[in-house]
């Protein structure tokens, strides 16, 4: 067990998800093709954790997009997802697996509710309970859920050698803590990252990474499993919403071999705070994890699908006069006018890319969201419906990872001079 050098009066907390619509988004198109390679398939474990009636729905919704991502791949994945995260339940997903990823509620240290830290409880998972009832009930009074600290981990769980470790939307594993209280110091940051981290280090992972955006998991494992001669910083640094200029890098305190990134940034609400976390060796990788291949899979190309949905249209943004521009909602990459956030590909009857300057509230979390506001001008250019119909079903993807099977496989692209993409603040 990991302490920090001073007990804080204060730990300091973020509520690291907002709910969303999820059944609107997705990732990664089932139909995508992979090239399989001849040994066994990587095992990736999925575990969620119950957080309540109403986000539990939300965090099962962003566990399926990492298990597509995996098995679109060729992985085999072993669920446990609340109602059914027994302690039973997990210890078998996670026996074997190379990818450990767990959704759910975060207990780290330091924290409010003591000084002192207690291994059974703190830096583990919170399972269902010996008071579950066959719902996504969190109550730690009745007993629906139970949090199984890092002497549980050490104790029960038998992952592959070398494997790696994700959380997602995990309070505390970030840096971040909980709730609503001030925003933590680097010195907290990073005592909940090296807390947090230690006991899957001493587990055997090469690497522990900790994310609270939105796919940020999915987007994780699809790099992880495409690209897996590249290093784990390189495999940090990839994620769209990483900032060079947020990152900090420390020894880790229980491993004279390991390093821990935090990296602090806007993100939800443009709140900036400590939402993405690293801690290994950042020059080591996922191949040599697994009978040492270059690739885990081959050769594939990663295709990630940022969101689909529909998408309605505006006027114009000043500026930007009879232009094919797009507006974000924040959860997607939407910076307020006049700032910009770089390019994203828009696919309806075509595909375009477009120029991201303004971000839109665009009904966000409710039964009417939208993923995209397109300008007047971007509309004729994504798709041959009429104006006045309004909204519109589009796919939004990152640039350079449309797949084939879109129409046409030939982007029309936009010449519009943006800034590249950096402190793009969106939600969890």
């Amino acid at each position: 067990m990991l302490v920090p050098a001073h007990s804080p009066s204060r730990i300091l907390a973020i509520v690291v998800f907002a709910t969303v619509a999820a059944l609107l988004l997705t990732l990664t198109p089932r139909n995508q093709a992979v090239t399989r390679a001849a040994e066994a398939p990587p095992k990736v474990a999925i575990i969620v954790g119950p957080v309540g009636e109403q986000l539990t729905p939300t965090y099962l919704a962003l566990a399926e997009m990492a298990a597509a991502e995996a098995e679109s791949r060729g992985a085999t994945v072993a669920r446990a997802y609340s109602p059914d995260a027994t302690p039973e339940r997990v210890i078998a997903a996670v026996d074997g697996a190379s990818i450990v990823i767990y959704f759910g509620h975060g207990t780290g240290f330091p924290n409010p509710y003591s000084d002192v830290p207690n291994p059974e409880t703190v830096n583990g998972w919170g399972l269902q309970g010996p008071g579950a009832m066959g719902n996504h009930d969190d109550s730690l009074g009745t007993g629906a859920l139970r949090y199984y600290g890092e002497a549980w981990l050490a104790a029960n769980l038998h992952p592959a050698p070398g494997f790696v470790m994700i959380y997602s939307n995990a309070c505390y594993a970030p840096g971040a803590s909980e709730g609503s209280q001030p925003q933590p110091t680097e010195e907290e940051a990073l005592a909940h990252v090296a807390n947090y981290s230690a006991p899957v280090l001493a587990l055997g992972a090469s690497a522990y990474f900790a994310t609270d955006f939105y796919a940020g998991a999915a987007r994780l494992v699809a790099t992880l499993l495409d690209q897996a001669a590249l290093s784990y910083g390189e495999v940090f640094r990839s994620d769209p919403l990483f900032i060079e200029a947020g990152l900090a890098e420390f020894d880790h305190p229980a491993s004279s071999s390991a390093r821990i990134w935090l990296h602090r940034s806007p993100y939800f609400e443009n709140l900036t705070d400590y939402w993405y976390a690293f801690a290994g060796d950042p020059s080591g990788g996922f191949a040599t994890r697994l009978t040492g291949r270059e690739g885990v899979l081959g050769s594939t190309v990663a295709t990630t699908l940022i969101a689909t949905g529909r998408a309605s249209s505006y006027g114009f943004t000043p500026g930007f006069e009879g232009t094919a521009t797009v507006a974000l909602p924040d959860a997607l990459g939407g910076v307020p006018w006049p700032a910009q956030s770089g390019s994203v590909v828009v696919c309806g009857d075509r595909c375009i890319e477009l120029p991201v300057v303004d971000s839109c509230p665009c009904y966000w979390g409710t039964t009417d969201q939208r993923v995209a506001n397109l300008s007047n001008a971007a509309w004729v250019e994504v798709t041959d419906g009429p104006l006045a119909e309004g909204l519109v079903d589009v796919r939004l993807y990152p640039v350079g990872q449309v797949p084939a099977g879109e129409s046409p496989q030939a982007l029309r692209l936009e010449t519009v001079a943006v800034a590249p993409r950096s402190d793009v603040a969106t939600q969890p």
